[in-house]
């Protein structure tokens, strides 16, 4: 009860502060257009001061919010009591890291999953994530089907489609690209390295 209420009060912190955040930038945008836009016209400075607060704004809620949705949907939810204790044999240890290479490597698939999905619609949770011991992770998808993520440095970190027959997994860039592999599966077809 007191780790829902612990959890619940940081995710209404975290909201709070992106807010702030972006209101702060707006306000910023606002002040330095109407800096920007000394001697001219007093309606314009207004307009400008106006869409460069809205620029602002909405350019630091974009960049806010994927970390704000990572933080809300990957948090961990157990409490202290069930901390697990310290492995004393070599093979409890190697079994331990092992877990928490798969652990770590479902929490990275799903943090990054922004690049794919803005949106958040689609994998952005741990749990449907499963992670490997060499670690990348997976994310089941219809007919046999799945995304393999393989972190990385930002460029390089890269989400890739894997069909059943296919010799090649592709890199995926976008959910639109994403659906088109999937209808080709679908409709029978071989899937398309080009796509």
């Amino acid at each position: 009860m007191a780790q829902t209420a612990r959890i619940q009060t940081t995710h209404f912190l975290a909201n709070s502060l992106t807010t702030l955040f972006t209101l702060t930038a707006a306000a910023a945008g606002g002040w330095i257009a109407i800096a920007a836009t000394v001697g001219t016209d007093t309606m314009w400075r207004a307009a400008a001061a106006g869409i460069g607060g809205l620029v602002a704004g909405a350019g630091a809620d974009s960049q806010i919010r994927p970390l704000l949705h990572a933080l809300n949907d990957t948090a961990p939810t157990h409490d202290g009591a069930d901390t697990p204790t310290v492995p004393s044999r070599r093979a409890d240890v190697l079994d331990r890291l092992t877990d928490a290479i798969c652990a770590d490597a479902a929490q990275r698939a799903a943090i990054d999953s922004w690049i794919l999905d803005r949106g958040s619609e689609l994998p952005g949770s741990a749990v449907e994530w499963e992670g490997e011991k060499d670690g990348t992770a997976r994310y089941e998808l219809a007919f046999d089907a799945y995304v393999l993520y393989q972190p990385g440095p930002v460029p390089e970190t890269a989400f890739r489609f894997v069909a059943p027959d296919s010799d090649e997994p592709i890199v995926l860039t976008s959910l639109l690209q994403l659906q088109e592999l999937l209808q080709q599966l679908a409709d029978g077809d071989a899937v398309q390295t080009a796509a």
